[in-house]
């Protein structure tokens, strides 16, 4: 017969399985066949409740049961459910359960207060979260909670996002006295918000105490560098401080790569960015689908369609929709429509499925090259025809070349047809109109009664 510890196991792996509702739902079970649960069978409840499933309210529940039933929630239950309400957004509940730890003399690891901190940070209540870490030190001594080096990145990541550097660089500065050694995620951190607030100069010196220390940037932290090193200082700084890293070890990864290609890309560098992914395939980094649409992307801007193809067609690369767009975008905008067939094969094939972009870039491009009618047939079966996006693009287009006509021919045939004229459609209706700007219509009395036939009383 199944005992208390069998139902544990099979619950425990049913959570880890993505199956939460499953494992409460035994725990009935357990109860219907008349198994009594140990305190293991109650916590794993509480940890599904709390962790999983995202009910903190429910978790707090088993803790009431478990302890009307003489049995003692353990440290863990009570960090696991301060850290389910804070995620929660009820931090006062969470407050509530800590000062009931506290009262019931638990032991309170710097661990427990980490998510009260991370929610006093989201909420920008950066007084808070410093009474917080100074409560921490003041009773570090009797319950082994003084800050560590995880609650003072938590800090950090809290005064960058407020922008306070001065604080952030007043609390690396104290922190010998503070016995704790900021380490590559606190300074990755620090670098990151000096990023994000366009102090580059600063970004860069804090890179060279790191470098200093012995400390290497985490991936994440140099990728943000990188971005905004290429988008406020220039793309080739951003290259070399890249090569300059890999040199010294640090761990870069795909999106390394792909960060500092698409600004080469966007700067119709389009050489560069070819070094770039030949770089890239000679390292144990596998490029990804993005890493493929950038440089296909960059290769048709620079008007380099067959080695665009030959690209699309390289072994181990599965395009997605953004590659059909990409593809489908340029080429028609190079006159080369005709050359497409190795894409429309792989669209027929199943291989790539289109999407809203995708036929709203055909709808232009098609109006664009003098081919109305073929956008106006694409648009009637797409779906099971006119569905709304592309159907206010081809009215946009028909509405601004003056063929309001054949504009009212399509709205009609919607109506007749049952399909409502999505607000999309009179936007850019209207939008056409104004060709001047925004309220500056060309024809007003044709505008109103063109609005009047779509919404049916004109």
């Amino acid at each position: 017969a199944p005992t208390a510890a069998s139902y544990v196991s099979a619950m425990s792996a049913l959570a880890k399985a993505g199956r939460a509702a499953d494992a409460t739902a035994l725990f009935d079970d357990m109860l219907a066949h008349g198994v009594a649960p140990d305190r293991r069978a109650y916590s794993l409840l509480l940890h599904v409740y709390s962790t999983h499933l995202g009910l903190p309210a429910a978790g707090l529940s088993v803790l009431h049961w478990m302890s009307g039933l003489g049995v003692r929630p353990s440290a863990v239950d009570y960090a696991d459910l301060i850290f389910s309400f804070c995620r929660a957004g009820q931090l006062p509940d969470a407050l509530q359960l800590l000062d009931e730890m506290r009262e019931l003399g638990y032991p309170l690891p710097p661990h427990v207060y980490s998510p009260i901190l991370q929610a006093h940070c989201d909420a920008a209540d950066i007084p808070a979260a410093e009474a917080l870490i100074a409560f921490m030190r003041a009773s570090g001594g009797r319950s082994g909670c003084n800050p560590d080096v995880v609650i003072y990145n938590i800090y950090i990541h809290g005064l960058c996002r407020v922008g306070d550097f001065h604080a952030v660089q007043r609390v690396i500065n104290d922190s010998v006295w503070n016995w704790w050694v900021p380490d590559a995620v606190t300074y990755s951190t620090y670098v990151a918000g000096l990023c994000r607030a366009g102090y580059i100069e600063d970004a860069f010196r804090q890179l060279d105490i790191m470098v200093a220390k012995g400390l290497q940037l985490t991936v994440v932290g140099l990728n943000i560098l990188l971005d905004y090193a290429a988008k406020d200082v220039d793309m080739w700084v951003a290259k070399e401080v890249m090569e300059r890293c890999e040199e010294l070890g640090f761990e870069v990864d795909v999106v390394t790569y792909n960060t500092v290609m698409e600004h080469f890309s966007k700067k119709m560098q389009w050489l560069i960015a070819l070094r770039l992914f030949t770089d890239l395939l000679k390292k144990p980094i596998t490029p990804d689908v993005q890493t493929y649409n950038i440089l296909i992307s960059s290769l048709c801007r620079a008007g380099k369609f067959e080695l665009a193809k030959f690209v699309f067609s390289c072994n181990g690369f599965v395009a997605d929709t953004v590659t059909c767009n990409i593809l489908i975008h340029q080429f028609y905008g190079a006159g080369k429509e005709g050359e497409l067939g190795f894409l429309f094969s792989d669209v027929d094939a199943g291989k790539i499925t289109p999407d809203t972009i995708t036929y709203n870039t055909l709808v232009d491009c098609l109006f664009r090259s003098g081919r109305r009618t073929e956008a106006a047939n694409l648009v009637r079966h797409i779906d099971g025809g006119y569905p709304a996006e592309p159907v206010a693009h081809l009215a946009f287009w028909l509405v601004r070349s003056g063929n309001v006509r054949e504009a009212l021919s399509l709205f009609d045939d919607m109506l007749v047809k049952g399909v409502a004229l999505d607000a999309m459609v009179f936007a850019n209706v209207i939008k056409a109109f104004c060709r001047k700007g925004p309220g500056e219509c060309t024809d007003m009395t044709q505008l109103c009664s063109v609005l009047d036939r779509m919404l049916g009383i004109g």
